[in-house]
């Protein structure tokens, strides 16, 4: 007998593939036929955090990419009498089931593993190019994969269902195995103290005089750990934070050795870096001052980002680090994360306007009436702004225009490993009332 495929609703491109349970007819029949069934599973579970983050609309959306780049896979990863299901209505994942080979000889594990790894490759390739800006934090999507025998003792319900959860248990290994493979890669960036640092000028808007100099951390040249978003990303979800952040700060100060007298140098840390005990008080001065700086050069940088889970305890802690005579900034003002009274709780000498705020903020009325907001905000509480990611000219003439004494991005200058002076930047904006 030969599994004719038939015209099924949501069979065509464009429309949903319909639910594994209503084709077991059809999978029995490729079980009768050549006595066993493969099956590819497209996990697409890590695409639901789209909805917490961005609504209902982006996360449907991005699954119709992935439906889409799904069935483009018939003629190109897979045959096209392959049959693509989903596990249920409104589910998380892809089902491929294999047709009948065309060539001699049974379908066997290697061509399942094999068949695996290409979709897999294929669909985390053209998902990040086209679900770009939704994907930036996402893991990647599975594809596990898994062989039933046919048993005529068996109902094909039961069978079928066994083989789909046994797809399930090799996507669950495979992240077992590949988070197994993150941890140890990045504990060996640790170890081979792999890290490297480069600085950004910040700069006085209308004089272009440095401020100081934002550290920044990279990861080995070449590997996925090279961009800080990446690597902090890979080491939240290796349980490594606390280990990659201690690394960076200690990177950062033994690296500012060549700092210009008069600059400041700001430098990130988590949260958990104020319950370190050598970054505590004391311990925290001779730190620095092994280093050649002084504590009222050093600019402690909190992302407004940050989960903070004990507010007045951390408050506290910076709170003791200023009287040393270390300065406090909030970084990312403006991304929505913390209430103003919060950050202003954490006495702050800088704050660090978000560069979403920022960009194209010459054509924005509303960011440029937030900025004017946020500015009243830090005069009110005797803090001082800092705009990041300035890349224009246009930019750079409205923050001038708002009042806005300082800034950074690569118009004003690009990170590098040592300590550049501010990029020229034409006389109209410098000179904008």
């Amino acid at each position: 007998m030969t599994l004719e495929p038939r015209a099924r609703e949501g069979e065509c491109s464009g429309d949903a593939p319909v639910p594994y349970r209503e084709r077991v007819e059809d999978l029995r029949l490729v079980l009768v036929q050549q006595g066993s069934l493969g099956l590819l599973l497209i996990d697409t579970s890590s695409l639901a955090q789209i909805e917490h983050h961005y609504g209902s609309s982006a996360f449907e959306k991005v699954m119709g990419m992935a439906r889409d780049l799904v069935l483009e896979l018939r003629g190109q990863e897979v045959r096209s009498e392959d049959l693509i299901c989903v596990n249920e209505r409104g589910g998380d994942a892809f089902l491929v089931f294999f047709s009948p080979k065309r060539r001699e000889g049974p379908l066997r594990i290697s061509d399942l593993r094999a068949a695996a790894g290409r979709v897999e490759d294929h669909l985390n390739r053209k998902l990040v190019r086209l679900a770009t800006p939704y994907l930036g934090t996402l893991r990647r999507v599975t594809v596990g994969f898994s062989l039933a025998f046919y048993n005529p003792l068996v109902m094909p319900e039961r069978l079928v269902s066994r083989l789909v959860e046994e797809a399930w248990s090799c996507v669950r290994v495979q992240r077992a195995q590949q988070d197994l493979q993150n941890r140890c890669n990045l504990q060996e960036v640790l170890l081979a103290d792999q890290l490297s640092t480069v600085f950004q000028p910040i700069v006085e808007l209308r004089r272009r005089e440095v401020l100081g100099y934002e550290a920044l951390s990279r990861g080995p040249a070449g590997s996925v750990y090279q961009m800080p978003l990446r690597l902090f990303e890979m080491a939240e979800e290796a349980d490594l934070v606390f280990e990659l952040d201690r690394k960076c700060r200690r990177r950062a100060l033994a690296s500012a050795a060549p700092l210009p007298s008069r600059a400041k140098l700001f430098i990130n840390v988590f949260p958990s870096a104020m319950y370190d005990p050598e970054f505590q008080g004391a311990a925290l001065v001779r730190l620095v001052e092994s280093q050649g700086l002084s504590p009222d050069r050093v600019v402690l940088e909190i992302t407004e980002k940050s989960a903070i889970e004990n507010y007045d305890l951390f408050a506290e802690a910076l709170a003791e680090l200023t009287r040393f005579g270390f300065s406090i900034a909030v970084d990312d003002v403006g991304a929505g994360y913390s209430g103003l009274e919060k950050i202003a709780h954490l006495n702050p000498r800088y704050l660090k306007f978000d560069r979403e705020l920022i960009r194209n903020i010459d054509s924005s009325y509303i960011r440029r009436e937030m900025t004017r907001a946020l500015k009243a905000f830090a005069d009110r509480i005797g803090s001082t702004i800092i705009a990041e990611g300035i890349e224009r000219e246009g930019e750079l003439r409205t923050l001038l225009d708002l009042g806005i004494e300082y800034g950074q991005g690569f118009l004003l200058g690009r990170p590098s490993a040592a300590f550049l002076p501010p990029a020229p930047v034409s006389s109209i904006a410098v000179t904008a009332r």
